[in-house]
């Protein structure tokens, strides 16, 4: 081995917090084109938390443990165990409880506190590199995810393009995802799609440590085929990455920005100073990501 290849291993061997590559993720909500190379896998928590609305008190807590693995160094396939945590007490603009996460049966008190933990659905990531952003002009990547739980079933892709610029430290991203979802509750099914475009860029300022910014649009339509055009929301927030040699961390917030648009009288109803609430969205968004590369 040359005695330069020596001096290289020995420093990465001595270096505590070498940032981790393939497969770190340094956006809250947007996915890269950065995959996992064969054979290389990783255990990953998120925590989604959606809090506050127009009134009252709530808490909806997204929790997700996922395995990802390398099957090609283009081809990455994963599994998560979905699971919620919700808290509503009087929060909707009614003065009722209600919000995301929130299945009030037919006989439960719109009025009193409700509290759950539940186990919501397991789901298969699939994500397909076509071309690779470290060595391509710009990342681009397909996804593809279907959902299977005791209430709801869904299927979510994803068209993911990267560009990275001033070697490889400053990454910015774009997601266009799209969703068709069947709910089920106390025998009331509910069909619903929706698109989400978000975009944003993350500078890693020193070895270890990224800032940068992310937005979203979220647009609803009624029916399974984009039938009837609900409303469009805004989010917008930081996020701030750390990635150690054997594990990262990432953290990220979004604010619902005043600027919705809805477009039937039920959906105005819920919306209040340019925010849309009810059974949509919450006023600010938090994701907190752990991951273990193995």
């Amino acid at each position: 081995m040359r005695l330069r290849s020596k001096a290289a291993l020995l420093a990465l061997a001595l270096l505590p917090f070498a940032p981790v590559h393939a497969g770190e993720s340094p956006f809250g909500w947007i996915y890269t084109a950065d995959l996992h190379p064969q054979g290389r896998s990783e255990f990953e928590h998120k925590s989604w938390l959606q809090q506050s609305q127009s009134r009252g008190d709530y808490s909806y807590l997204q929790n997700a443990e996922e395995f990802e693995y390398g099957v090609t160094d283009r081809f990455q396939l994963s599994g998560y165990f979905n699971w919620s945590y919700v808290n509503a007490y009087r929060n909707g603009v009614d003065g009722r409880t209600g919000g995301p996460g929130v299945d009030l049966g037919p006989q439960a008190d719109p009025l009193a506190h409700y509290r759950r933990t539940r186990f919501d659905a397991v789901s298969v990531e699939a994500i397909y590199q076509v071309m690779n952003p470290l060595v391509d002009p710009i990342g681009l990547a397909l996804y593809v995810e279907p959902e299977w739980g005791p209430h709801e079933r869904a299927l979510e892709w994803r068209l993911i393009v990267q560009k990275n610029l001033l070697d490889d430290r400053f990454v910015l991203a774009a997601n266009l995802m799209g969703e068709t979802e069947h709910e089920k509750y106390y025998g009331e099914v509910e069909r619903a799609s929706m698109l989400d475009f978000s975009a944003g860029f993350s500078w890693r300022f020193t070895d270890n440590w990224s800032v940068g910014l992310e937005t979203r649009n979220h647009q609803e339509f009624e029916g399974y085929r984009y039938d009837s055009r609900e409303h469009s929301a805004w989010f917008l927030g930081p996020n701030l990455h750390y990635a150690a040699q054997r594990w990262w961390l990432t953290a990220a917030w979004r604010h619902q920005l005043p600027m919705v648009k809805a477009f039937n009288e039920e959906q105005r109803e819920v919306v209040i100073g340019d925010r849309i609430y009810g059974d949509e969205h919450a006023r600010n968004e938090f994701m907190v990501k752990l991951g273990v590369p193995f």
